[in-house]
């Protein structure tokens, strides 16, 4: 398994694996249509575009084959590291390749101090971060695209 940084090539694969990975993971508490207007903004090609100027994102490929992904901010010089999105397609799920992209891109960062990230309440994949060492520091209600949830800030000192 190669983890490496995401190319402008990449980006449909990529949007096959968050359409998989939503549909798996939030089909239970966001309704489809909420979830389908969300990743048509969140992968469109501005969005794309502006995340390769600003994020580091990186994919996890076997036999050229990508299998997950992960998207990082703050910027490669900052101490606080941002997890702006991790996904694994769901065949390849409980296989260490979340871990990999994670860890990998916590070593491309220089004197990082934490990490946070921000889940959705109900997103079974929370005890990933658990097990990684992840607390939960707030919960807040909010909206998503029109429909309420619950986002859970969570936070790891490095």
């Amino acid at each position: 398994m190669e983890i490496r940084e995401m190319k402008y090539t990449d980006i449909e694969r990529v949007k096959e694996i968050a359409k998989l990975t939503w549909e798996n993971t939030y089909s239970s508490f966001i309704p489809l249509d909420i979830q389908k207007k969300t990743l048509k903004e969140a992968y469109s090609e501005d969005t794309m575009t502006n995340r390769f100027e600003k994020s580091m994102m990186l994919v996890a490929e076997e036999d050229e084959n990508i299998k997950g992904y992960a998207f990082f901010s703050n910027g490669a010089n900052s101490q606080e590291i941002f997890l702006e999105s991790i996904y694994v397609h769901p065949s390849f799920q409980g296989k260490g390749i979340g871990k990999d992209l994670y860890l990998s891109g916590i070593e491309r960062y220089e004197n990082p101090t934490s990490i946070s990230l921000t889940v959705y309440k109900g997103n079974t994949n929370i005890t990933f971060y658990e097990k990684e060492g992840f607390k939960v520091i707030k919960e807040s209600k909010g909206d998503f695209c029109g429909h309420p949830v619950t986002f859970i800030k969570m936070s790891k000192n490095l």
